[in-house]
Formats: structure tokens, sequence, C-alpha cells
């Protein structure tokens, strides 16, 4: 079975499904080393619906992206948040390197509801990378 992304979620009693080894999932969400430094923001202006960098420091921004970006929905927010993840993964040659040593064959973990894009789908995708099922 493929290595697939779950919504962490905070009902009582709930607990992350095991993968087919008895493992837990990665959480790869926000406080993780592997967590979306472009956050999805509800806002009072234009469509309701933003996309903000909040990493640690404005050096590990790629350049020429801005802190603050509108979107035309949540869709779209989330969409943007994980092309703009893509964009940092790809300034980032480490990454490629630690992901699939770290994450392959593992299932990830996120608070992104499964309706919308995440990008844990941008780690499957560099995790597993070639791998054959």
């Amino acid at each position: 079975m493929s290595p697939t992304r779950i919504q962490r979620r905070r009902t009582a009693g709930w607990t992350a499904p095991l993968d087919a080894q008895g493992r837990k999932p990665v959480y790869v969400g926000r406080g993780s080393q592997w967590g979306n430094p472009w956050v999805v923001i509800k806002t009072d202006t234009g469509t309701g619906w933003a996309v903000n960098w909040a990493g640690h420091t404005q050096q590990q921004r790629p350049k020429g992206l801005r802190d603050f970006i509108l979107a035309n929905d949540q869709r779209d927010a989330h969409t943007l948040a994980v092309e703009l993840f893509e964009i940092y993964v790809n300034h980032r040659p480490q990454l490629w390197v630690a992901v699939p040593k770290q994450l392959a064959g593992r299932d990830l973990m996120c608070w992104c509801a499964e309706s919308l894009p995440c990008h844990a789908a941008v780690l499957l995708a560099l995790a597993n990378e070639g791998s054959s099922e």
C-alpha cells in the first residue's frame, strides 16, 4: 500500500491510524521540521483568504516571493501555499536528501482537511520518488 496523507484531528478518542507495518504517521505540520513556512490565513480584506510567510527568518524565504499574497478563496490559498512550499523545497538541496531518507514509505499527517491541497503531497512525492509498489 502506498504512503498517504492523514488529517490530524482534535476529536476526543481519535488516534492516528497505523500503517501496514504498525508505525504511526510522521507529523509534518507546523512546529515540525517538515512544516510549511507559508500559512493559509483568513483575512478581513479582499476575498478573505491569503497566504502569509511564517518562516523563521526572511533569509529562508526564496528571493522574489512576497510575505503576504491574497488568494481567490480557501482552496486557492491552499493551492498557492503548496506551490510556494514546492519552491521553498527546491531551493533547499539538503531537503532532497533528508526527505527520502526520513520519510520514504511513511504515512504523513498534517492539519489540512483531506479535501484541500496540502504540502504533505509534495513531501510524499519527494520521499517516494522512484519507489515502486
